[in-house]
């Protein structure tokens, strides 16, 4: 074995359940069940430790091709957790490595902020970028979120990520032309962040424990940010009850995105052909995304977000004959099994959910689940602040986002901080989170 002069240290990002037991041990049985081991030919094959060494010659490429063949990655190269990086991405939160945010469905790995950390320097975050992966993982252990459907279903949803506030701003989050991808890195990598977290901590691997058919490019990433700036409505944040200034995270379950060229005749004609009966059953709803320039000519002709929010649920309907003679109608047959929804839109049209799609600017959306955003994300200007940004480049009063060159680079503070012995153990120092 090298000597310690040249080897590096990298985080392990896969879960471990509360009682100390690995879920990759789970899903090793899944993958011979499956007949799928070549998906990840060394999968549970690796030091049963928080931490293990690796050469610090080409670190990135030996990480990538080792953890790929573990079933740990997305499919696509990664960066290399190290210890140097996960350190850097810590310093952008107020909560200890160690915190747990919850059990992540369906194998129950525990997302400590440490693993989370080590996930998102896996997909690319930069430093900046930690307190909204924070949040978006809040969001998605909220029992609402139904965490355990979406990782297990058969339908291909994935978590839609929207950013509010003057960080999405800050930290050049798109919400304008390709707010969906690709090219914006803050985009990118946050949307791909979350579904590292639900795979390597949750286990949500596909045609393992996800069944999602043929799967979706949402599945990689799906995030964006409300271009509140052109649009005539008040935001999604502030409309849910959140300050103006306030940095929000707002997560709901998506599938398939349908581009529509036109008015809200166009939107209410797509919205009513594009929900299955399958989704409908589980209370799946359209989110609709309005282009700046369309919300401002409604808002010209006295339309407000509840006005076309109304229209859209009196006109974006699927025919209620359609609906009687579906597969799933004459399989369930009960009209009481049904979600309210559904058999309020099969009624005649008195009034209007209370969550039913809401629409703003380039991006927005009525969304399940909203979470603040907490850390350092947005610093101060002066020497401390520099160092808090991971050796940023302080201006104007902005922090700049480090280099890359500096969230690649290995330096000296990538040794072991507990010589690679520590095992985490039966129940590990987990703190729940209340």
């Amino acid at each position: 074995m090298a000597d310690s002069s040249q080897r590096t240290w990298v985080l392990n990002p896969a879960g471990q359940r509360l009682a100390g037991q690995w879920i990759d041990d789970t899903l090793v049985e899944r993958l011979r069940e499956a007949g799928m081991q070549a998906m990840a030919p060394r999968a549970g094959q690796f030091p049963r430790s928080r931490v293990e060494a690796v050469p610090a010659t080409d670190t990135d490429a030996h990480v990538d091709a080792v953890f790929h063949a573990r079933g740990w990655t997305d499919g696509l190269p990664i960066v290399a957790p190290t210890v140097a990086r996960v350190r850097r991405m810590l310093r952008f939160t107020p909560l200890g490595p160690d915190h747990a945010l919850g059990e992540v469905d369906p194998l129950k790995g525990m997302a400590s902020i440490e693993k989370v950390a080590a996930n998102a320097v896996m997909a690319g975050c930069l430093p900046e970028h930690f307190p909204l992966v924070i949040a978006a993982v809040e969001a998605i252990l909220d029992p609402a979120f139904n965490l355990r459907g979406v990782q297990t279903t058969d339908e291909n949803v994935a978590p839609l990520i929207v950013i509010n506030g003057p960080l999405a701003r800050t930290l050049n989050f798109n919400a304008g032309f390709g707010a969906l991808g690709p090219g914006w890195r803050a985009n990118a990598a946050v949307g791909r962040a979350l579904r590292m977290v639900m795979n390597n901590i949750g286990g949500g691997w596909p045609g393992v424990v996800s069944f999602a058919g043929l799967g979706q490019a949402g599945r990689y990433s799906l995030c964006l940010a409300e271009n509140s700036a052109e649009s005539p409505w008040e935001p999604l944040h502030v409309e849910a009850g959140f300050a103006p200034e306030a940095n929000v995270v707002s997560v709901m379950r998506a599938e398939t995105v349908v581009n529509v060229t036109g008015g809200l005749a166009e939107i209410a004609s797509v919205m009513g052909s594009s929900v299955s009966a399958f989704s409908a059953m589980w209370s799946g709803r359209s989110t609709v995304i309005i282009a700046p320039a369309t919300a401002q000519a409604l808002a010209r002709d006295g339309m407000d977000k509840r006005a076309v929010r109304q229209w859209l649920f009196e006109n974006g309907r699927w025919p209620e004959r359609q609906w009687r003679e579906s597969w799933l109608f004459a399989t369930v047959g009960d009209v009481d099994r049904w979600p309210q929804p559904v058999r309020d839109a099969a009624e005649p049209v008195t009034h209007i959910p209370q969550r039913r799609p809401v629409l703003a600017g380039y991006a927005g959306a009525a969304l399940d689940i909203l979470r603040l955003v907490h850390g350092c994300a947005s610093v101060a200007t002066d020497r401390g602040a520099d160092r808090a940004a991971g050796n940023g480049t302080a201006n104007g009063g902005q922090v700049l986002p480090a280099p890359v060159a500096d969230l690649v680079a290995e330096n000296a503070t990538d040794q072991c901080p507990c010589d690679g012995r520590r095992n985490i153990g039966a129940a590990g120092p987990w703190r729940a989170r209340h």
